[in-house]
C-alpha cells in the first residue's frame, strides 16, 4: 500500500446552512466543494491551506443512517487566542487545558459532534 494522507472526514450534520457557516464562519475554513451528488448534498471544507478536509454529509441517505457523532481534532499555533475567539463568537468552548500531548480546548459543533483545537507539545506534535 502506498496510503499518503488522510482526504477527509465524513461528519453527520441536520442542516448543510448551518453546518457549513459554523465551518466557515465561526471556525474560519474555507469552502472547497459544495454541490448535489449521488447521496445527496456534499459539502467540503477544511482549514485553509489544509491536505484534509471534512465531508458535511447528511444525518441519513437513502434511510440509511451514518451514526456518529464524530470527533474532529485539529492543530492550531494559539489554543488560548482560539478559544477566546470561539466563545466571542457564542460557542461553548472548555476552559484550555493543559496535557501531556499539548494545550487543549473542545466544543460541539451545531450538530453535537465533537471538536478539540490541541496547541501540540513535544509529545503530541505529528512527526514530519
Amino acid at each position: 500500500m502506498d496510503i499518503k494522507k488522510l482526504q477527509f472526514v465524513s461528519v453527520p450534520v441536520a442542516d448543510h446552512v448551518r453546518a457549513k457557516d459554523f465551518y466557515l464562519t465561526t471556525l474560519g475554513f474555507e469552502s472547497l466543494l459544495d454541490r448535489e451528488g449521488p447521496h445527496g448534498r456534499f459539502v467540503l471544507v477544511a482549514p485553509r491551506g489544509a491536505e484534509t478536509g471534512v465531508v458535511l454529509v447528511d444525518f441519513t441517505v437513502d434511510g440509511r443512517g451514518f451514526g456518529g457523532p464524530v470527533h474532529l481534532q485539529f492543530h492550531t499555533d494559539d489554543v488560548d487566542s482560539d478559544h477566546a475567539a470561539l466563545r466571542a463568537a457564542g460557542v461553548d468552548a472548555e476552559p484550555p487545558q493543559d496535557m501531556p500531548w499539548g494545550r487543549t480546548t473542545s466544543f460541539t459543533d451545531p450538530d453535537g459532534n465533537p471538536i478539540s483545537l490541541l496547541q501540540p507539545s513535544a509529545l503530541g506534535a505529528r512527526p514530519a
